[in-house]
């Protein structure tokens, strides 16, 4: 995430309410979007979609799926190295961005508001990704496993998947129950104070979290989050139940392997 890290004032309650079921139909926002999906960090974002163009075997003539595209931070940038980029994403809002920055960068993308448990391009693409955890919202492993399905039924035969997720030992091992941190909005430039209180419920697999932002007008707002927790033999079960095969790891945007330490488990995958 981007901003500074500051250590939190108060530690968080042991536990926290679930976030309530969908809770990602009115967790997002343009505030959220504004502090957490533009890519700030050229270098990362360059390293990101040369990542995607290599690791999806792609080519100047490839169509390429974004499955949960947010404002198509990811997708604007791919499209200039490949024939055409189609996302989807279920905050209308964010897809309306979407669309007015890929006209300003002439860029050849078709941006759909519509539900990632659902939605399957019109025609097949020969690539498709799912990035910075937009997987394992739902409590419910056979519904997590539709959004893969329906990742699998984008691509053409021999089309390769990417699926961007935490990596749970590390996650465990360095778990933090409330962090702070102080961003700056690139909208206004007016400082918001993020209050991240966050809590395990080993016994159902989910990381519920508390978001609290206060900006600098006085404003203040909470919402809830909750996300799966599965080991990589966990997620690579997943992706081969939903058809695809040649599951591997990577540790980072170097293609380097999984490690316990790493920060996130990038999952590769093909379609038969």
């Amino acid at each position: 995430m981007p901003g500074e890290s500051v250590p939190a004032p108060t530690p968080a309650p042991a536990s926290s309410p679930a976030a309530p079921p969908d809770w990602w139909a009115t967790f997002y926002d343009d505030t959220l979007a504004e502090l957490f999906l533009v890519r700030a960090d050229a270098a990362e974002l360059a390293a990101t979609v040369d990542f995607l163009f290599a690791r999806l075997h792609l080519s100047s003539a490839s169509t390429v799926f974004d499955q949960c595209c947010g404002i198509g931070s990811l997708s604007v940038p791919l499209a200039r190295r490949v024939a055409r980029v189609v996302g989807a994403d279920l905050c209308a809002s964010y897809v309306r961005r979407a669309r007015a920055d890929a006209q300003a960068a002439g860029a050849a993308c078709a941006f759909f508001a519509a539900d990632a448990f659902e939605f399957v391009p019109e025609r097949p693409c020969d690539g498709a990704f799912n990035w910075w955890t937009s997987f394992g919202y739902a409590e419910d492993d056979l519904r997590n496993r539709r959004m893969l399905e329906r990742a699998r039924d984008a691509l053409r035969p021999g089309g390769r998947f990417l699926l961007d997720y935490p990596n749970v030992a590390c996650l465990l091992h360095d778990f933090k129950p409330c962090m702070t941190r102080r961003m700056t909005s690139p909208a206004d430039g007016g400082e918001v104070l993020l209050v991240r209180e966050s809590a395990l419920d080993l016994t159902r697999g989910m990381l519920d979290q508390v978001w609290t932002y206060l900006l600098r007008d006085g404003r203040r707002w909470t919402r809830k989050s909750s996300v799966r927790l599965y080991l990589p033999h966990v997620l690579a079960d997943l992706l081969r139940a939903a058809g695809f095969v040649d599951v591997e790891f990577f540790g980072g945007l170097r293609g380097e392997p999984l490690r316990p330490e790493s920060m996130r488990c990038i999952c590769g995958a093909r379609k038969p």
